[in-house]
């Protein structure tokens, strides 16, 4: 019969020529929102570098519902092999622990870092059927119309639900907000109307921004998009401290052998090195950052009680 050292030591001589041999196979890296919107983006430029990077195929899963719990959640259970990965954004990683009373996930109990991509963002837009040009107007018009202006998300608790809650605390105003699966699905209906507002993403609206689809009133980061050099900030539209940058990064199942993360890590490092991935993030509008798996540990600290605090003050809730 084995002795508890015995079977230790097994245990780690597998992991350990895991790691060295890893990876055998494919690789899922799943999304937890909805084809189309920034997170897919993200994935799935990412996906590419990492892909040749690592010698295997790197195939992204969209798996969307409950503002990212549900893709979330799942990964969480899967085998702690780093053949599964999720993408860890503002809303999953920060904000629905304190939104939710059972996400379905700890991130600190159930996950590992892997790596920090970078961060993006907002953009306040309009559909072109609503009469308003500047963010100034817009909260004009809800002032004299309340409850009249609807406003889409990717999801209770996203950051493009957040943000317009915060704005209607600060400036006074009421809005109806309309959830969606991701954005992709929001940007549809502002495109046709069905919604008259929606503060996505930069990398995911600004196609649409760029072909005259829909309105850009303002953008949630310390300075002007370099995209969109005409679309004045929320700082400049007279809204002091407002600043949000939506980031996205990788996680992998807690229990993960750490020579196994250190390769993702490594691999995920060169992919945003590599010339076709980076243009194709910096054009989305990704501010890239990189680094060891701390920086998102670190991240996701921070991010966590600021979001936790909004959430209190303004006293949201998921439906």
């Amino acid at each position: 019969m084995r002795t508890t050292w015995q079977w230790l030591i097994g245990v780690l001589m597998i992991a350990g020529a895991h790691a060295q041999t890893f990876p055998e196979k494919g690789i899922r890296l799943v999304v937890p929102f909805a084809p189309g919107g920034s997170s897919d983006i993200v994935a799935r430029a990412m996906a590419d570098g990492a892909a040749e990077a690592l010698g295997q195929a790197v195939v992204v899963d969209n798996i969307p519902g409950a503002s990212g719990n549900v893709g979330t959640a799942r990964v969480a259970k899967s085998p702690a092999d780093g053949y599964t990965l999720i993408q860890c954004t503002i809303g999953t990683c920060a904000i629905n622990g304190s939104l939710y009373n059972n996400p379905g996930f700890d991130v600190l109990k159930d996950f590992e870092p892997v790596f920090l991509v970078g961060g993006v963002m907002n953009v306040f837009t309009v559909s072109l059927g609503f009469p308003v040009k500047t963010m100034s107007e817009m909260v004009t018009w809800a002032k004299a119309n309340p409850g009249k202006l609807t406003y889409g998300s990717s999801g209770v608790g996203a950051s493009n639900h957040l943000a317009p809650e915060w704005l209607s605390y600060l400036a006074g105003i009421s809005m109806v907000h309309a959830p969606y699966k991701g954005s992709g699905p929001a940007i549809v209906d502002l495109i046709g109307g069905q919604i008259m507002m929606f503060n996505d993403n930069e990398p995911s609206i600004l196609p649409q921004i760029k072909t005259g689809k829909v309105r850009a009133l303002a953008v949630t980061g310390p300075l002007r998009s370099a995209n969109l050099p005409d679309v004045p900030t929320m700082e400049e539209a007279g809204y002091k401290g407002f600043v949000v940058e939506p980031w996205f990064g990788y996680m992998v199942p807690k229990a993960t052998p750490p020579a196994v993360i250190a390769k993702l890590n490594a691999a995920l490092n060169a992919a945003v090195q590599m010339p076709r991935v980076k243009s194709r993030l910096e054009a989305a509008g990704v501010r890239i950052v990189g680094g060891s798996p701390d920086k998102l540990s670190e991240l996701i600290k921070t991010e966590t009680e600021r979001w936790g605090q909004v959430i209190r003050t303004n006293k949201i809730q998921a439906n």
